[in-house]
């Protein structure tokens, strides 16, 4: 398997709950009730899933890799992580207005997130995974791959199956049977 064809399942996930948070933002702002508990599952998420599980792969195993075998890569690679440095104080963002109950601030935060958010995974798949190939070998893919699938193991033995299901359930209540833009199911990560 390849490095990128586990990140681009990773990002079907993301985009899942992208869609999540998208419906409870229009819904809020259509002036119905916030439901907290939806807000937290989705952050619960994005914070785990999204950022540790993802976001660490890539910043702790495929860059560093690519780092090393492309140097003239370093000024995309430092953009990338500024990006995701945007995404998580928009998560905190989004995390600070339910503590507060600020309804304007959560569909903000949840509009600006899902906007960049999505162009950055556009972005990686555009311009990052065609790099990946460019600058890896086939055997230092696979073993970045490898890495990846072993990285933060007992995270992934302890939450990522919850993670997963909790997506699938948040899909399932919110944006019902088929109505998701992304509308996969969550994509299950297979173990080395």
């Amino acid at each position: 398997m390849k490095s990128t064809d586990l990140l681009r399942a990773d990002h079907k996930n993301i985009l899942g709950a992208l869609d999540v948070l998208a419906e409870i933002a229009e819904r809020a702002e259509w002036g119905e009730r916030v439901n907290q508990k939806d807000v937290e599952s989705v952050l619960d998420f994005l914070k785990g899933f999204g950022d540790r599980h993802h976001q660490g792969k890539e910043e702790h195993v495929l860059f560093p890799a690519l780092r090393d075998s492309a140097q003239k890569n370093y000024h995309e690679l430092c953009t990338l992580v500024f990006e995701h440095d945007r995404h998580r104080s928009l998560v905190e963002g989004l995390s600070e207005s339910t503590v507060t109950k600020h309804t304007k601030d959560l569909v903000y935060y949840a509009k600006r997130l899902n906007e960049i958010l999505r162009a950055h995974i556009k972005e990686e798949e555009e311009k990052l995974f065609p790099l990946v190939n460019l600058a890896l070998s086939t055997a230092e893919d696979e073993v970045v791959a490898l890495d990846m699938q072993a990285y933060d193991r007992v995270w992934q033995e302890r939450e990522l199956s919850t993670q997963l299901r909790k997506l699938a359930d948040m899909k399932s209540m919110c944006l019902g049977n088929g109505s998701s833009q992304s509308s996969s199911q969550p994509v299950a990560h297979r173990s080395p």
